[in-house]
């Protein structure tokens, strides 16, 4: 709704974050204008209209759980961001920003992700990342199963190691090129 940036694009994960809080905040107003306004009218919230009210709540936490999940992701800074867009524009994959992959288990965030060829390197720089770096690795193996194309996943904290090895991946044919179309588009799916 007020989110003006795709999946995947920079800027995306600061647009979501603030479109979230913002929707929350209006159903927040609304419901406390119901309530407030039949208090003054009525001198209590014993009326059919708090209904409405109530009805209001489950989509007010709905947004508002929305932004506090997403809350502590950092995208790339405009720095970095020009950095890297700057030092990888010659490499002819999918490159995707703000990646959050999310399963019943929780939520991972990648600032970055490079597809193309049959591999799938991934850029975080996630403080939990050196704790846990293999599950990284496995959120976006079990986010692409099910297909029958092995992907090579790899996930990097150290920016310029990132850069390197999305430079060193060479173009893919066409049948390639739908496959990896394919497995974006199953990423995508499963992202906040």
């Amino acid at each position: 709704m007020f989110n003006k940036y795709k999946k995947g694009e920079y800027g995306y994960m600061d647009s979501y974050k603030k479109s979230r809080l913002i929707i929350s905040l209006i159903f927040a107003a609304m419901i406390s204008f119901i309530v407030i306004t039949m208090l003054f009218m009525f001198g209590s919230t014993q009326r059919i209209m708090v209904i409405f009210a109530i009805l209001l709540v489950l989509p007010f936490s709905k947004f508002l759980i929305g932004y506090i999940m997403c809350s502590t992701f950092k995208p790339l800074s405009k720095e970095r961001y020009e950095k890297l867009s700057g030092e990888t524009k010659e490499a002819t994959g999918n490159m995707l920003y703000d990646v959050v992959i999310t399963r019943t288990e929780g939520m991972k965030f990648y600032q970055s992700m490079y597809i193309c060829n049959s591999r799938i390197y991934a850029f975080t720089d996630d403080k939990r990342f050196s704790d846990n770096k293999k599950s990284y690795e496995t959120w976006i193996k079990e986010c692409i199963n099910g297909t029958k194309f092995d992907y090579t996943i790899k996930v990097f904290s150290d920016l310029d190691e990132y850069i390197k090895k999305v430079n060193s991946v060479s173009a893919a044919n066409d049948k390639i090129v739908k496959i990896d179309k394919h497995i974006v588009e199953r990423i995508l799916v499963t992202c906040v």
